[in-house]
């Protein structure tokens, strides 16, 4: 028997333990057979067939060959080993997992009775084929099988791992988690078999789905929740928050998020407090509830009930719950209520009307101080006593059979009588008086009160006779007056100076509607009748048709007045045609100048380019040729040669200079930016900045003194309107020429002062303005010469002495007077700046600027104290 070894079953290549399995040995040389019979292996499917089994042979002989050969004992061996195979099967399948195997080469995949039975087939019913199993997977899932399986076959995954759907047998879907790796290979290393297990995974795929709808329900709950909720840890940061909370604060949800709870508190006072009684109570398994006084992100406090509690008791790290409700309006409605009492009874006594309350019986129960004064009598005395107490029995009756028709029918009423009162007068009043109900509408008594219209009743005699005086001016007047209808346009009435005007007769005119004299379409006439129906307008321009043709230019005021219950409009029309036409000259006049004025800029510009041009030239060419004449050895260039190519080249540049002088100048108040507020501040330290090399340079002191807080509360900060580039070169020529022209051998000293002008704020319609005052101990100003140095090319030095083309004061003035300001010197003050005479030396230049108004500029002083800047 030597040379026979053990093969598997055809068919499903699987061994396991349940019935005999006949094993075919074959010898190398020859087809002899032996036929063994064991319990321990045999296949499942039933499906092993024998080839040329010999019933001679039993398992003795078979035993003998295999302890004779070594390669006999190692595959018995192995078949022995493979016998544990259905106990692993049995474990697996009790488990509620399924085992596979597959022959990638040949296509077969078999699984395993539990398996099949998981998906509620027979065993042996599943067909062993990779196409079956193909078609039982979820069309959506089969791309993440293929490409699981197809990466592990590559070797880009140690092993093959996946989720997915797979139809059962009555047709459901069935989630299982399939895991497996490649156990053999061929001879080229070729995945040829792989083996795998399945898990049914339905219950928890069915408990993720469970737990995310929850937290859906969960985020929609908190979504659409109508107060707000939020989830903070045991530090007090807030993890958690629904958009009923950021409505609430005006914050943004990812703002809250990961903020202390502080940012929603109006001050640290009040959260220290809620955290020192809250937290423990809610630690202990109690819950919180109170009304907190809390803040929004714009500012505003609001009021807010806090209800908390914790998320499991004794567990801090598992965080609170908070529910907070905007309570604002019901605390605020709460504390009016408190007060309406109180209200209502300062309101009854200041009302100069005489309110009194009688209940249902008509007995007097309240009244205010107007009415004791009318009666002449306290309040006190008259609470329980009736209306024939006080008055005679034919009034009292009277007003008794009111008062019981106005409980029957619960309608107010109001009507005229004579009463007489404390003093003995007799006067026309008006009682008005109505029902005031318990809950359930059930009648409670009167509220009554007594309107002294004896002026009203004057006053409606004087109103007839204005009526008559009115009727007598509109038609006296000799201004063009028309009453119109606003609902159809038609003209009511007109005035004779109308007729004139418009050449109809007032028959004629007063005939007509609004449209046939106005030119406008009849839609927008429509249109500014309503407007000036509802009062939205009062002053309107159009143009009117006269009889003769001729459109005049009018300008109509409208006023609203009430005629017999109606509304009208009175028109009165003013011919404004000549003045119409004047703007229009005047406009062309405006435009003709801007044209003008655009046209003179691109002149500038190109002068200034055309100028500038030729003056390098000559600076490139008396370089040129003092360096050929004069740089060389034995050079011809003599001193007096050499001093007038000097002259030359700086009368160039300072032509040069003078050009672009004139430039800056005429661009002042033409290329300007757009006003905006600028602090001070701002163009002040920036034109120190740009002169640091010259005060440094200079020795200078240069200080700035800023307003003190309480000076004048009613201005704003040192903030104009006006434009930044500007005012940075308004004060950097200003400081700049106070450092230059100094006095030799004295440190040059700049003091900057900013302050509010006080003088004329009391006076009305007075604007405020900041008053700059840049004051030096440099050589001075004379008096005769204060006015002359703001003018243009205006010197009152050599070039040699300073240097300079006398224009920078010149834009610096017209730079103040573009922000609508004043420049000016002023006498030296006397102050510690002193010459060596004693006297004050120096100058004082001055400007004030129009501080911003109320509409723009804010509350109180921007800067405050005193900033200093030394050299």
């Amino acid at each position: 028997m030597k040379g026979y070894d053990c093969v598997h079953c055809r068919r499903c290549m699987q061994l396991e333990a349940s019935r005999p399995l006949y094993v075919t040995l074959r010898r190398k040389r020859g087809r002899d057979a032996v036929m063994v019979d064991t319990t321990t292996l045999s296949c499942s499917s039933g499906c092993f067939q024998a080839e040329n089994t010999h019933p001679g042979v039993g398992a003795a002989t078979v035993a003998a060959e295999i302890r004779r050969s070594p390669r006999t004992r190692l595959r018995w061996r192995r078949g022995r080993t493979a016998s544990a195979m259905p106990r692993l099967q049995l474990a697996t399948d009790a488990a509620g997992n399924g085992l596979w195997e597959r022959d990638i080469a040949g296509g077969a995949l078999w699984h395993s009775p539990g398996l099949q039975t998981m998906l509620g087939f027979t065993p042996g019913e599943v067909p062993a084929t990779v196409d079956f199993w193909r078609s039982r997977i979820h069309p959506e899932d089969r791309p993440a099988v293929e490409a699981a399986l197809a990466a592990h076959l590559s070797g880009g995954h140690p092993r093959y791992e996946c989720e997915y759907r797979v139809r059962t047998a009555s047709g459901g879907w069935l989630w299982i988690r399939d895991r497996g790796r490649v156990v053999a290979w061929d001879a080229e290393r070729r995945p040829a078999r792989m083996m795998g297990r399945q898990l049914d995974v339905t219950a928890r795929k069915r408990m993720e789905e469970e737990l995310a709808e929850s937290r859906l329900q969960l985020d929609a709950i908190l979504d659409n929740a109508p107060v707000g909720v939020l989830l903070v840890d045991r530090d007090r940061v807030i993890r958690r928050v629904n958009k009923s909370v950021a409505a609430t604060f005006q914050h943004r949800l990812e703002d809250i998020v990961g903020s202390s709870a502080r940012l929603i508190y109006g001050d640290d006072r009040v959260f220290e407090e809620i955290g020192e009684r809250a937290y423990p109570r809610m630690q202990a398994g109690g819950q919180f509830d109170e009304e907190v006084a809390m803040r929004r992100a714009d500012g505003a406090d609001i009021r807010c009930r806090l209800i908390g509690r914790s998320v499991k008791p004794g567990d801090p790290e598992r965080g609170y719950v908070w529910v907070v409700q905007d309570v604002t309006v019901r605390w605020r409605a709460e504390q009016a209520l408190n007060d309406r009492a109180g209200f209502q009874r300062v309101l009854l006594d200041t009302v100069p009307v005489p309110i009194f309350v009688q209940d249902v019986m008509g007995h007097y129960v309240d009244a205010n101080s107007a009415f004791e004064r009318w009666m002449g009598i306290d309040r006190q005395a008259l609470f329980g006593r009736t209306v024939f107490d006080l008055a005679p029995p034919d009034i009292a009756g009277a007003d008794e059979a009111v008062d019981k028709a106005l409980l029957a029918d619960q309608k107010p009423q109001s009507y005229e009588t004579q009463l007489r009162c404390a003093d003995g007068t007799l006067r026309d009043v008006v009682f008005s008086k109505a029902v005031y109900c318990r809950t359930g509408g059930k009648p409670a008594g009167i509220v009554g009160a007594v309107m002294d219209i004896s002026e009203r009743k004057r006053a409606e005699q004087a109103l007839r006779e204005r009526q008559q005086l009115f009727e007598q001016i509109f038609v006296s007047s000799c201004a063009v007056k028309l009453l119109i209808d606003p609902v159809d346009g038609r003209i009511v009435d007109a005035n004779p100076a109308a007729a004139s005007f418009y050449g109809y007769p007032l028959d004629r005119l007063r005939s007509m509607r609004i449209e046939d004299i106005n030119a406008a379409p009849t839609t927008m006439v429509r249109q500014e009748l309503h407007q000036a129906g509802r009062a939205e307008r009062r002053l309107f321009q159009f143009r009117h048709r006269l009889a003769s043709g001729e459109i005049r230019d009018v300008e109509v005021y409208i006023s609203n007045i009430v005629v017999h219950g109606r509304t009208m409009l009175m028109s009165l029309i003013h011919d404004i045609t000549e003045r119409c036409r004047a703007a229009e000259a005047l406009g062309r006049k405006t435009r003709e100048l801007e044209r003008s004025n655009a046209e003179l800029e691109a002149f500038a510009y190109v002068a200034s380019h055309d100028l500038r041009q030729p003056l390098r030239v000559i600076t490139s060419y008396l370089t040129l040729l003092e360096r050929n004449l004069g740089g060389s050895p034995g050079g011809s260039l003599d001193e007096e040669a050499r001093e007038c190519i000097d002259f030359a080249r700086d009368g160039a540049q300072r032509m040069d200079r003078l050009i672009v002088d004139l430039l800056d100048y005429s661009r002042v108040g033409r290329k300007a930016k757009p006003f905006r507020p600028v602090p001070l501040d701002e163009p002040l330290q920036l034109a120190l900045l740009n002169l640091e090399v010259a005060v440094q340079d200079a020795g200078a002191a240069v200080s700035v003194e800023w307003p003190d807080e309480g000076m004048l509360p009613m201005v704003a900060g040192p903030t104009v309107a006006g434009d930044d580039g500007e005012l940075m070169r308004l004060f950097q020529n200003l400081i700049g020429n106070a450092v230059k022209y100094r006095q030799p051998g004295r440190p040059p000293v700049v003091r900057i002062s900013v302050a509010p002008d006080r003088q004329g704020l009391d006076q009305p319609g007075k604007a405020a303005v900041w008053r700059i005052d840049i004051r030096d101990n440099g050589i001075g100003i004379a008096a005769g010469d204060r006015e002359r140095v703001f003018g243009i090319f205006q010197r009152l030095h050599r070039r040699d002495e300073y240097e300079g083309t006398g224009v920078g004061l010149a834009v610096c003035k017209k730079i103040v007077e573009h922000h609508g300001g004043r420049l000016w010197v002023d006498d030296p003050p006397d102050d510690d700046l002193r010459g060596e005479d004693g006297r004050p030396c120096g100058s004082l230049f001055r400007l004030v600027l129009p501080a911003l108004d109320d509409a723009t500029r804010q509350a109180g002083f921007a800067h405050t104290g005193e900033a200093r800047i030394r050299s």
